[in-house]
């Protein structure tokens, strides 16, 4: 029975109309599958979805991997922008002879991938193994993490069952420990993970156990298995840690649970209502991955409070000091580009103003001597012959050569769009005089967002019509979205005081990385 039962079903119905295409069929989600660096560890990792919508970043359980969330990238990976990468040991992902294998380790690699793929804020997705290495992660970072959902991830004692008892008290030095473990690791025990608890158990695909088991046969892998299997006991010795972390942040939280774990029973599940008093909490009647039985109620509920976070963002860090930054405004000459240079050194940064009589921005060796030493680039620029595009590109190859890793691209507003899928730029009433740079900074955000650059690029639109001449009141409001910000009476303008400071803002923080956001009151 849910906790808040009144929710469970859609009563939202038009909410789901630009995850279909025009014909009627429900859209599916484009997956990308790639390695990001970490050290020595080749992490694999699985990504879907708009950039510009909320993160939900995706840690398995025991023995899976990133293959577990197959099914929820389908249903709303055209919706949210979701990610989940395999662990060390688990999956594809590839590590180093002597690889340490323990949770710290585990939460260090994770912790090292929010950074290879430049994630700043997310939605945390804890699931069994994912509890221990996400918790970690978030006590680290507690600014990075813009809300949580756990699905029989345990942070509590009255959430260990006495089988779970028995596996914490493992650990190196017990007689028998590595023995017990082993016991757990063959095909019979794999598949009673997946079954155990279900209502019916047909509804489970053998799919997910017979693929955790093949990579649980791999050279090595058991061997993983075990070290991580004896090194359980640090978690909880952390859940005092953790449950700090959310008494402390509050983030919002949906907790969805298999009732019939064997493993972590329900008292585990509520437990979380005494730190995270205003959680959602949801009990299902199934069993420990819930997601193979459950999908159906799941997704909707995930849809929902994504949705929220991205109507209702929390407050970035706001107060904290920033030590000056070495700024180069490329376009300093023009209108937002000035403004975003006065912003920048009346907040006491190292500002180069670089005009085109400087550089040609579109020449990537150019742009490469001029910003190297440089904190981070701010770019305004306009121009005949795909200008803009070309600036992008360059920058995309000149930035990271000049050992610049932050960029600030001034867009356009006609990119935003009135409706799903329909931009003002394309608009047949769209101004004619206006139209062959809109449609140049339509491109820009086009190769911006199609870039595997590591370059911590943010895409930055006024209103689409009313950014207007006037000073910095800080009265403004950001977010990360493809439609405009509108106040009450469905208005959406800024001056290009506050226009300016929301940039600098980002250059700042940073936030809004690989997203474009926009601005207004």
């Amino acid at each position: 029975m849910s906790r808040h039962d009144q929710h469970a079903q859609h009563d939202d119905h038009g909410r789901h109309d630009h995850g279909r295409h025009d014909h009627g069929l429900p859209a599916v989600a484009r997956i990308t599958h790639r390695f990001a660096q970490v050290g020595d560890v080749r992490v694999f990792y699985r990504e879907a979805g708009p950039r510009d919508r909320p993160t939900l970043l995706l840690l398995h359980g025991f023995p899976s991997g990133s293959h577990q969330f197959r099914r929820l990238f389908d249903v709303l990976g055209t919706r949210f922008h979701l990610i989940a990468p395999d662990y060390p040991g688990f999956g594809h992902t590839e590590v180093p002879d002597g690889f340490p294998y323990s949770f710290d380790a585990l939460a260090d690699t994770v912790e090292g991938f929010v950074d290879a793929v430049g994630l700043t804020r997310f939605v945390l997705y804890a699931f069994d193994f994912g509890g221990p290495v996400g918790f970690r992660l978030a006590a680290r970072r507690p600014e990075a993490v813009a809300g949580l959902v756990v699905q029989n991830a345990n942070a509590y004692d009255e959430g260990l069952s006495e089988m779970a008892r028995g596996m914490v008290a493992a650990r190196p030095g017990v007689p028998g420990a590595r023995e017990q473990v082993q016991r757990i690791l063959t095909l019979a025990a794999t598949r009673g993970q997946y079954e155990g608890g279900t209502a019916d158990p047909a509804s489970v695909a053998p799919d997910g156990w017979t693929l955790d088991q093949h990579f649980l046969d791999l050279p090595g892998r058991k061997e993983a298995q075990i070290d991580l299997a004896l090194d359980y006991h640090t978690n909880v010795e952390q859940y005092p840690r953790w449950q700090e972390w959310m008494r402390t942040h509050r983030p919002p939280a949906l907790v969805l649970w298999g009732r019939n774990d064997a493993f972590f029973p329900p008292a585990g599940a509520e437990a979380y209502l005494r730190d995270l008093p205003d959680a959602e909490l949801h009990l299902l009647d199934t069993g420990h991955f819930a997601l193979e039985e459950r999908l159906p109620e799941i997704a909707p509920l995930l849809d929902r409070f994504l949705d929220r976070i991205g109507r209702n963002p929390a407050p970035q860090p706001a107060g904290a000091a920033v030590a000056p930054l070495r700024i180069a405004v490329i376009g300093a000459s023009g209108d937002l580009g000035g403004a975003a240079a006065r912003e920048a050194a009346d907040r006491g940064h190292h500002v180069t103003a670089l005009t085109s009589k400087d550089l040609d921005a579109a020449d990537p060796a150019m742009v490469e001597q001029a910003v190297a030493g440089h904190d981070a680039v701010v770019v305004a620029v306009k121009g005949p012959d795909g200008l803009v595009p070309r600036t992008a590109q360059a920058l995309l190859t000149a930035l990271p050569r000049a050992g610049v890793d932050r960029l600030v691209f001034l867009g356009g507003g006609g990119t935003l769009e009135y409706e799903p899928g329909r931009r003002f730029v394309d608009a047949p009433d769209f101004p004619a005089a206006y139209l062959e740079t809109a449609r140049d900074q339509a491109a820009a955000l086009d190769i911006l967002r199609g870039s595997d650059s590591p370059l911590k690029w943010t895409y930055v639109s006024p209103p689409p019509v009313h950014l207007e001449p006037g000073p910095k009141t800080g009265r403004y409001r950001t977010e990360a979205r493809d439609t405009p910000l509108t106040d009450s009476e469905g208005r959406s303008r800024i001056s290009t005081g506050d226009y300016a400071a929301a940039v600098l803002d980002a250059v700042e923080q940073p936030v809004f990385v690989h997203q474009r956001f926009t601005a207004a009151y």
